[in-house]
């Protein structure tokens, strides 16, 4: 079994991402792309084209001073949405916080036009970020 071209996408978007290669994540996003957050995370909310992708996500970055630890666990993908389960790792002041996350693409022609970021952390999840 072939693995769909748009699995590659994703997987070229999380690299971006963590490289904060704008260039790249402007080829792999619509001009209109909007970034869910849903969860005890602390860019909870809407995000708007690749500046807000990468200012939400580099809340992140930031609180962690960088420690953060990605593994994807399964993506899969069709012409229209994709779906993909992550096992995170996070470090911050002394503490961590491992969570399973899952991600929903709605694709446009190859390019990703919604992503939706569910965070399935423990009930302690929203403390670690406080």
């Amino acid at each position: 079994m072939s693995t769909h071209p748009n699995v590659a996408v994703i997987e070229r978007m999380t690299e971006a991402i963590v490289e904060n290669d704008r260039e790249t994540l402007a080829r792999v996003f619509t001009d209109d792309m909007v970034f869910h957050g849903r969860g005890p995370i602390p860019f909870a909310g809407d995000h708007h084209g690749v500046d807000g992708l990468l200012a939400a996500l580099g809340t992140v970055f930031e609180l962690t001073d960088g420690d953060v630890k990605l593994e994807q666990l399964y993506c899969l993908a069709d012409d229209e949405w994709g779906a993909e389960w992550e096992h995170a790792v996070f470090g911050r002041n002394g503490r961590t916080l491992a969570m399973n996350d899952s991600f929903v693409y709605r694709f446009d022609d190859g390019r990703i036009r919604e992503m939706w970021f569910i965070a399935a952390g423990p009930a302690e999840s929203a403390s670690f970020w406080a």
